[in-house]
């Protein structure tokens, strides 16, 4: 069941079907029959009843169905609403497997045959009706000729159209996988800063409706399998840990360092011999280094889908040369860097990508958000390309 169909379909419908159970029955459904078609009205209750009681068990359901309601062109309403019924149908078959049925029986509504053709300065849309109704989006003017015919659209724009070039598809959307580990033997870190700074970014972008964040905690290596399975990602952010050998007397005090404790004694341990890497939980919530030779060949799996990794740790600069063998764009800290640089690079790094440039220009963005709050690690970050 395609998820943008089901929302665009519901959204005129909305302010009509949450009437329904506001004692309004009866004039509701007389004005959306007169309005949009009987057919198409009960379409859209069948679709609403199957939906319904699974929408008025989650709070933020609810209030995504009536914010389209109280208006239907707002699109970040709708955008809203599309997240809600995605998690609603995504491990949900036999719904899902329902909505489809009503989506493609022949009997529900008359077909609907439209041609277009574009052409000329004024980017006239030239085209033939037949049957039942027509729902979407409507740029420039309208013009409607014959007696009972309706055009219903959620959006009208005076955005000129490329005449030479063919209606553009919505630009698929990107997911940015987050995950994040801080083990109970670590020194802590605000890793929910970074991430709100990274949602925050997504909510002020324009490009919004191009990303998802999807959010991953206390991962332990098997849970990066998985999270790579299920969500797909395009972008895959670490953040928290990582472990290797004190080279300079220069690390910050905040440093994502680990800090070793000593089997035998408790006490911290200044330096580690350890191979450099990512730090991980296992079962206990304890500290788990995995492999250089483990995460790349990871990565290597799912090359056909991610674009970029970004391991916000200390020491991972050994890991990201490694991945990068597999995936186009890798970012890795060469040292120890601070918590609060590695938030401030998380946030320019992300302005950057979330308005839609390159990731080159993203880590440069990040690297200068550093400079930008005098904070002198600026050059630990490094971006390493396959």
């Amino acid at each position: 069941m395609e998820i943008a169909t089901l929302t665009t379909f519901l959204t005129p419908f909305l302010p009509y079907l949450l009437k329904l159970g506001q004692g309004a029955a009866e004039t509701a459904t007389e004005t959306a029959a007169n309005k949009f078609g009987d057919a198409a009205w009960k379409k859209a209750q069948s679709v609403w009843a199957i939906l319904s009681p699974k929408v008025e068990t989650k709070a933020s359901a609810q209030e995504a169905a009536t914010d389209v309601a109280n208006d239907p062109e707002d699109a970040d309403a709708q955008a809203a609403l599309r997240n809600q019924l995605k998690k609603l149908l995504a491990n949900n078959e036999a719904l899902a497997s329902k909505l489809a049925t009503i989506f493609q029986s022949d009997n529900n509504i008359p077909t609907t045959q439209i041609t277009q053709n574009v052409n000329g300065n004024q980017n006239q849309t030239i085209g033939q009706i037949s049957g039942g109704q027509v729902f979407g989006n409507v740029t420039g003017s309208v013009i409607i000729s014959g007696s009972g015919n309706a055009v219903t659209s959620t959006t009208v724009s005076s955005t000129p159209a490329n005449p030479a070039s063919p209606a553009a598809s919505s630009p698929p959307v990107k997911t940015i996988l987050v995950l994040a580990a801080n083990p109970k033997n670590t020194n802590p870190l605000r890793l929910g800063e970074e991430v709100r700074e990274i949602q925050a970014g997504l909510e002020r972008s324009q490009y919004r409706d191009r990303f998802r964040i999807e959010q991953r905690w206390a991962v332990r290596p098997r849970d990066i399998q998985r999270a790579l399975l299920d969500t797909r990602p395009q972008v895959v952010h670490f953040s928290g840990h990582g472990m290797g050998v004190e080279s300079s007397s220069d690390d910050p005090n905040d440093a994502r360092k680990a800090i070793a404790i000593s089997a035998e004694t408790g006490a911290v341990q200044s330096k580690t011999t350890q191979p450099e890497g990512l730090l991980f939980e296992d079962i206990t919530g304890q500290s788990k280094l995995v492999s250089t030779s483990a995460i790349a060949n990871l990565f290597s799996l799912f090359s056909d889908d991610v674009e970029c990794v970004v391991l916000n740790a200390c020491y991972s600069v050994t890991q990201a040369d490694a991945i990068a063998q597999h995936i186009p764009y890798v970012v890795g800290m060469k040292k120890a860097i601070g918590d609060r640089a590695a938030i401030k690079f998380s946030l320019g790094f992300y302005d950057g990508l979330l308005a839609n440039r390159p990731v080159a220009f993203a880590y440069q963005l990040g690297c200068n958000a550093l400079e930008l709050e005098s904070i002198p690690e600026h050059l630990t970050p490094v971006l390493k390309q396959k």
